[in-house]
């Protein structure tokens, strides 16, 4: 009896082993196939980022500086460079992120950590080609859309040599080559051991990878390239586009609107009929600066400068209302405008004034027609 009994103990066990494992199975292969369905989203938009930045460099030595249709702002090949390089590098970091944060549950085997290294490989050898380009063109990364105002200037990276650009962007299309071979390598293991998990083909660097723009052959050869366009190099180019006044004018002047932006600027020079104010003990500028160059320009100052300039034989002002200056700091990014007001500056009713206003051009524009302007002011008694 006591065999029989432990027979049947046995059974029941060996039969609780064989619903378990048959359990397990099920779940095992309801979890696999859930992860690759979450894996395969991010595998899609890993591939739109890499076929979207192939392209980008592919073209980015040929890219032309030109006006947007039917406007007079610049749509220069260093922002559309930058705008390129800070989605894929936001693209990949989001693909990375969920890559990682697709688990538990956790699928069969050593799946999961391995995807989320082939994403996290793709993200660094972004990140990494972005921050050597900036450094090779003197570029930053744009702001954010949405993301709150600061006054604090950009950080630009020391300048690298081209030589230090093609080593590094060459070593970035490496990273790439090696994402790709764990990614197939991974593949052909799930495929080897019949694991539930259905992925896309993913292919950054296609062959032959010695011609793929995003290889460490093609990489690292654009950087000479890169350095060579003519639309790349910076330029500089700073100008007044539009002035106001408080209090408003009371008669027609030239304070508004100054020139066609980066169109044509030009430079106000004052006539002899001056632009009238009504009473007022104080003036103050609200000035609009454009930047139609290719690079953001950084601590730039602006000044409103504001002297008598009555006929001669007229007494002067009261001592405290003979003007004086005011100055304020910005930054504008390429293809941007900032407008400040300048602070108030003490005038005389019944006097004339002369108002100036200037931006400090950086050293390498040559050209400053439109960084001054300025008028004539009448202040009513």
């Amino acid at each position: 009896m006591v065999g029989i009994a432990a027979i049947f103990t046995i059974v029941v066990i060996l039969g609780s082993l064989i619903e378990i494992h048959a359990q397990s199975s099920g779940y095992r292969t309801a979890t696999d196939t859930g992860y690759g369905a979450l894996a395969s989203r991010v595998v899609e938009a890993s591939n739109q980022t890499g076929a979207e930045l192939a392209d980008l460099m592919d073209k980015a030595p040929q890219l032309p500086n030109q006006l947007l249709d039917g406007t007079a702002v610049p749509q220069t090949a260093r922002a559309e460079i930058q705008q390129g390089l800070d989605r894929a590098m936001r693209s990949t970091a989001q693909q990375a992120y969920q890559a990682d944060h697709s688990v538990p549950p956790t699928p069969t085997g050593d799946v999961s950590p391995r995807f989320t290294q082939v994403m996290a490989d793709r993200a660094s050898a972004v990140s990494g080609l972005r921050e050597t380009i900036d450094q090779l063109l003197g570029m930053s990364p744009l702001p954010i859309a949405g993301a709150p105002s600061t006054s604090v200037p950009p950080s630009s990276a020391p300048l690298i040599s081209i030589g230090q650009a093609a080593s590094a962007m060459a070593a970035e299309g490496l990273l790439l080559q090696q994402a790709d071979d764990s990614y197939q390598t991974l593949l052909a293991d799930i495929r080897l051991h019949r694991i539930a998990v259905h992925l896309p083909r993913s292919v950054w660097v296609p062959a032959p990878v010695e011609a793929a723009a995003l290889g460490s052959t093609r990489l690292g050869a654009s950087a000479s390239e890169l350095s060579a366009s003519a639309a790349l190099a910076p330029f500089h180019r700073l100008v007044i586009t539009a002035v106001g006044l408080t209090p408003p004018a009371v008669a027609a002047g030239d304070v508004g609107i100054v020139g066609d932006s980066c169109g044509d600027p030009h430079s106000l020079v004052p006539g002899p009929t001056p632009t009238v104010l009504p009473p007022t003990t104080s003036v103050a500028a609200a000035v609009t600066v454009t930047n139609c160059g290719t690079v953001t320009e950084s601590g730039v100052s602006v000044t409103a400068t504001l002297v008598p300039a009555d006929p001669p034989g007229t007494a002067p002002p009261s001592a405290g209302s003979t003007g004086g200056r005011s100055r304020a700091t910005v930054t504008v990014r390429s293809g941007g405008s900032v407008a400040l007001s300048m602070s108030p500056l003490a005038v005389a009713a019944g006097h004339r004034f002369s108002l100036t206003i200037a931006v400090a051009t950086p050293p390498g524009q040559a050209d400053t027609t439109g960084s001054t302007q300025e008028y004539l002011l009448q202040i009513s008694g």
